[in-house]
């Protein structure tokens, strides 16, 4: 078996890859999201192309907090490893 650094550099291992949860809060979620969407369409039909920026910018800046949350998250890992490792 590789090491998890070997898998890392040879791309076995690519978080940002991973699927979306497949939970029923995530499809509860997604379809209340796209109701919704629907709705405000047929609200307003001339507002489509706002919301669709709306939407875009909203899925740039989950994309930015996850990258986030994974920095965070990789370093406290590391710091763990370390305090047990100087112990």
């Amino acid at each position: 078996m590789k090491s998890v650094i070997s898998q890392l550099y040879y791309g076995e291992i690519c978080p940002c890859e991973k699927p979306a949860p497949n939970t029923k809060r995530f499809a509860e979620n997604r379809d209340k999201i796209c109701s919704t969407e629907e709705k405000l369409i047929e609200l307003c039909p001339d507002c489509k192309e706002l919301l669709n920026e709306y939407t875009d910018a909203l899925r740039i800046e989950a994309q930015l907090e996850c990258v986030a949350d994974f920095k965070r998250g990789f370093r406290l890992g590391a710091a763990f490893i370390s305090a047990i490792l100087n112990e």
